[in-house]
């Protein structure tokens, strides 16, 4: 699921759901990232699994996965009642904020997607959603959300700057800020609202 055009676009004119796949690259360039945050003995949960692109590649590098999603299963992962210790997600950009809150509910690893101008909202931090922050990873691209699904990764470059987050519930220090290249897949120009084709 998700992503923030919710903001630009009327809700008549916005996905179901608020729908908007990940490029498969942004789990390629985290690889080595998921591998050392978060345990192959454990299932990690995938509550929005929408075309599989996050799910998919988890299981090609040996994790077990969960995945639920509202619109293909039903399951609304804000009223699940759940104990995975692990959660990796890109939730719909207009529930972040519930779907962290969640999240902090049951796991003790999260990694979501989200936009960075996240970290200037004063509420967020009075309400404690960056506690056991351990580092955000910024894309160096704008990565356009609205890019169909491709097998090679490939998306067309927004205005949003995004990245992924990761709490460990044990983690009490700083949040470190590292960067992710994605410039390799950032080919396909400007994203045309007619030009759908994959």
């Amino acid at each position: 699921m998700g992503k923030a055009y919710a903001n630009k676009k009327a809700t008549t004119s916005q996905p179901e759901g608020n729908f908007y796949p990940t490029p498969k690259s942004l789990i390629w360039v985290a690889k080595d990232i998921i591998l050392e945050e978060f345990s192959r003995d454990k299932i990690i949960l995938e509550p929005c699994y929408g075309e599989g692109s996050i799910s998919n590649e988890l299981e090609k590098i040996g994790f077990s996965i969960e995945k639920h999603d509202l619109f293909k299963d039903g399951i609304d992962y804000l009223q699940l009642e759940t104990s995975l210790e692990q959660v990796i997600t890109n939730p719909p950009f207009n529930l972040w904020d519930e779907f962290l809150t969640k999240a902090k509910t049951h796991a003790s690893k999260i990694m979501l997607i989200g936009r960075l101008n996240y970290l200037s909202t004063k509420g967020r931090l009075s309400e404690g959603l960056w506690d056991n922050l351990k580092s955000i990873y910024c894309f160096n691209r704008y990565v356009d959300y609205r890019t169909p699904l491709r097998e090679d990764g490939l998306f067309n470059v927004g205005a949003m700057a995004t990245g992924w987050f990761v709490w460990d519930m044990s983690y009490t220090g700083e949040p470190q800020i590292r960067f992710l290249d994605v410039d390799n897949y950032a080919k396909l120009g400007n994203y045309k609202e007619n030009d759908k084709k994959c």
